[in-house]
C-alpha cells in the first residue's frame, strides 16, 4: 500500500490498506495486530483524501484514534478532512486537542506545527465565510465581487465545503453570471455525492453517520440554482422541465418546507409567465391584437427578474402594437427589449423594420449595422447547425436591407409624421391635433403644454 501511494497509485494503495484491515478478526486488536491495523487505517485515510472521498476518510481516521488515542497523525489528519470539508468547529476541536497532547515524542513535533498551522487556516475560512455573508446580504455588483474574491480564496483551503461552493453560487448568481453558476453546480454535484455518504470497514454505506446539513446540501440547492439560473436566462421551459423532474425524484420526506416553497413558488411562476405568453401569442395568431397587447403586458408586469424573458415580451407587444398602426409604442418596446438584451437579433431587426416604415432611414441603417455585427459574430461561432445556416442567411438579407436604408438614407426623405401620430393623412387637423397630444402625454408627459413649432409646421 505505502508503495503504491508513494508512486500515485491511490486506488491500488487504497485496495492494499483495505485487504490489510481485513485480514485481521475483530478480536485480534491488542499487540502489534492493533498498530498494524491502526497504521492501515490511517493510510487508506490519507488515500481516500487523495481521491477526494473526505468524509470516508474521515471515518477511517476516527476508528484509528479509537484504536489509539494518542496517534496524533491520526488526529490531525481528521482535522485536515474536516478542515477540507468545512466543519470548522471539529477541526479546531482536533486541531487543539493535539495541542494540548501530552505526548511530546520527537516524530510528533511536525503533528504540533500542522495543528498549528491548521487551527491559523481555520481562522482565515472563518472570517472569509464571515465576510462573505455580510457582503452577499447586501446584493450589489461591487460586493458580490468582493465576496467572490474571498469565497474562493476560501476554497482554496476547504475545497469540499458544499457551504462555500454554495455561497460562491450565490456571488455569481448577483453577477449574473449565469452560465458559471450552471457549470459550478454540475461540476460540483459529483464532488457532494462522493462526500455525502460514508463508508464502514466492510465496505458499506454509513448513512447514519451523514450529516443532515451535508446530505440536503447535495441533493436541493444545486437543481434549485440550475434552474432558478436557467429562468434568469430566458430559458424557462428548461428551468420548468428541470424542477419537475427533481420534484418527482426527491420524495417529500427528504426536502423540507422551505425548500419546497422554493421550487414550488419558481415553477408557479414560470408556469404563469409561459400562460401569459401563450395567450399572447394565440391572440397574436388570431389577429387578436389589443388582447395581445394585454397579455404580454401581463407578463412583463408578473415578471421582473428574466431580462431575456421580458425582452421576447416586450419584443413580441411591438409586432402587436405594429399590428395596431402604434408604431411610436413599437419602437419603443423594441428599445426596452434591446435594452434587456443586447444580443436579441429579433429585436434589432424590428425596430429597423420600423424605423424603415416612418422613413427614419439613418435610425434604420444604425440598427441594420449592429444587427450584421451581431450575425456575424454569432455565425463564427465554433460548430455547424442549422441555426447557423440561417445566420448566414439573415446576414445576407440585413446586408441588402443595409444597402437600401443607405441609398434612402441620402434622399434626405421627410419623415413620414402620420404613421407617427398613427393617424390616416385624410383626417383633420383637429384629430392630428388630438393624437399629437396623445402621443405627447405618453412619450413626454413632462411636456405636454408645449406645442412645437414644428407641429405647427406640420398642419399646414
Amino acid at each position: 500500500g505505502n508503495q503504491a501511494y508513494a508512486n500515485g497509485h491511490f486506488a491500488t494503495a487504497e485496495g492494499c490498506y483495505t485487504r490489510g484491515i481485513n485480514s485481521i478478526s475483530q478480536y485480534a486488536t491488542s499487540g502489534r495486530c492493533s498498530h498494524a491495523l491502526m497504521l492501515c487505517y490511517s493510510n487508506r485515510a490519507a488515500t481516500r483524501m487523495s481521491l477526494g472521498r473526505m468524509r470516508e476518510a474521515l471515518q477511517d481516521c476516527s476508528i484509528a484514534t479509537s484504536i489509539d488515542p494518542t496517534f496524533l497523525k491520526a488526529k490531525v489528519r481528521a482535522a485536515n478532512c474536516q478542515l477540507a470539508l468545512g466543519d470548522l468547529e471539529g477541526a479546531s476541536n482536533n486541531y487543539t486537542a493535539c495541542l494540548k497532547s501530552s505526548n511530546t515524542a520527537y516524530s510528533d513535533t511536525k503533528m504540533f506545527a500542522e495543528a498549528s498551522n491548521g487551527l491559523e487556516r481555520v481562522k482565515r475560512v472563518a472570517d472569509c465565510i464571515s465576510q462573505s455573508r455580510e457582503l452577499l446580504k447586501k446584493r450589489t455588483l461591487p460586493d458580490a465581487e468582493t465576496a467572490l474574491d474571498l469565497i474562493s480564496s476560501a476554497l482554496h483551503i476547504s475545497s469540499h465545503s458544499d457551504n462555500l461552493i454554495e455561497m460562491k453560487a450565490e456571488a455569481l448568481l448577483t453577477l449574473r453570471r449565469y452560465e458559471e453558476v450552471i457549470e459550478l453546480c454540475q461540476e460540483t454535484a459529483d464532488l457532494a455525492e462522493r462526500n455525502s455518504v460514508s463508508i464502514n470497514a466492510n465496505g458499506e454505506p454509513n448513512i447514519s453517520s451523514v450529516p443532515e446539513k451535508a446530505e440536503c446540501s447535495a441533493t436541493l440547492w444545486r437543481p434549485y440554482l440550475i434552474g432558478k439560473s436557467y429562468f434568469l436566462l430566458g430559458k424557462l421551459e428548461e428551468s420548468l422541465d428541470l424542477l419537475k423532474r427533481h420534484e418527482l425524484a426527491t420524495p417529500a420526506e427528504e426536502s423540507d418546507g422551505s425548500t419546497r416553497k422554493c421550487f414550488s413558488s419558481l415553477s408557479t411562476s414560470i408556469r404563469k409567465l409561459l400562460s401569459f405568453k401563450a395567450a399572447g401569442n394565440e391572440s397574436f395568431q388570431a389577429r387578436r391584437y389589443s388582447e395581445a397587447v394585454e397579455q404580454y403586458s401581463a407578463a412583463l408586469a408578473y415578471n421582473s427578474d428574466s431580462r431575456p424573458f421580458s425582452a421576447v415580451c416586450f419584443c413580441n407587444r411591438a409586432a402587436a402594437y405594429q399590428a395596431l398602426g402604434q408604431l411610436t409604442d413599437a419602437i419603443a418596446d423594441c428599445s426596452l427589449a434591446m435594452v434587456l438584451d443586447a444580443n436579441y437579433p429579433k429585436a434589432i431587426s424590428r425596430r429597423a423594420t420600423l424605423y424603415e416604415m416612418i422613413r427614419d432611414y439613418g435610425q434604420s441603417a444604425n440598427d441594420l449595422r449592429k444587427l450584421i455585427s451581431l450575425l456575424q459574430k454569432q455565425a463564427n461561432k465554433p460548430g455547424v447547425s442549422p441555426k447557423v445556416f440561417n445566420k448566414h442567411s439573415d446576414l445576407k438579407q440585413a446586408r441588402a436591407r443595409l444597402l437600401s436604408a443607405e441609398d434612402e438614407a441620402r434622399k434626405d426623405t421627410p419623415l413620414n409624421f402620420y404613421l407617427i401620430l398613427g393617424v390616416e393623412p385624410s383626417c383633420s387637423p383637429a384629430d392630428v391635433k388630438k393624437a399629437y397630444r396623445k402621443a405627447a402625454l405618453r412619450h413626454h408627459p413632462d411636456k405636454v403644454p408645449i406645442i412645437s413649432e414644428n407641429f405647427s409646421l406640420f398642419l399646414m
